[in-house]
């Protein structure tokens, strides 16, 4: 899967070397900057898992991000934790998130609106609706998702920091988990609401892994 990422990138790459205005974020496993949280409230406890192996391509016109902007967002179910063994040996199980079967939840860009300012300048923040369609347990469904994003050209002066321009994007979004077939164990979930919120941050550069050093 990650040799997939890698070729769509360095076709998208080559594309945008070649003159279109299209330029493309990667955002790869080992980034310790990314980072998912699910999360549920209830009368007496909230229940928050947390994991950071998240994977991102998105495909912008830094101009104009209203000019069909792309992305694909994929999150490793495998890597949530909860803090207490059990319950995420449960949470992954076939009784609930099923993760053997559907390791990854998955968010599809298809376009955005809303959006603060159409150019992505160098330290601004842009606040948008992220349109597009969320898979989990299998099953797809449309959304829509307020998002932030912020926008750095590149500073070689400045350490631990991306090589190239850096795109950050950062989500929170509800989804309600009988709307994509996922069932609560009666025993030790009795309190998780169906309805949970999801929160995710990933940091994305221009410059490919392939010629990162």
């Amino acid at each position: 899967m990650r040799s997939a990422y890698l070729i769509v990138g360095i076709i998208f790459f080559s594309i945008s070397q070649n003159g279109y205005s299209q330029t493309v974020f990667y955002s790869y496993l080992n980034n310790s900057k990314n980072i998912a949280k699910f999360e549920s409230s209830a009368p007496l406890e909230t229940i928050v898992g947390v994991g950071n192996r998240i994977r991102a391509s998105v495909i912008i016109n830094t101009t104009d991000i209203l000019k069909n902007p792309q992305g694909k967002v994929r999150f490793e179910l495998s890597s949530l934790i909860t803090g207490i063994d059990k319950r995420d040996e449960d949470l992954k199980s076939e009784t609930y998130l099923n993760t053997a079967k559907f390791p990854n939840a998955e968010f599809v860009l298809t376009g955005l609106s809303n959006v603060s300012s159409k150019e992505l300048t160098d330290k601004s923040k842009i606040a948008a609706i992220a349109n597009g369609k969320f898979t989990i347990h299998g099953i797809t469904r449309e959304i829509s998702a307020p998002i932030i994003l912020y926008y750095f050209k590149e500073n070689t002066n400045e350490k631990n920091v991306l090589k190239g321009n850096i795109l950050s994007v950062s989500t929170i979004f509800s989804i309600k988990l009988s709307d994509y077939g996922i069932k609560i164990p009666s025993i030790l979930f009795y309190k998780l609401e169906d309805e949970i919120n999801i929160s995710a941050a990933f940091v994305a550069s221009d410059v490919p892994e392939l010629v990162r050093n």
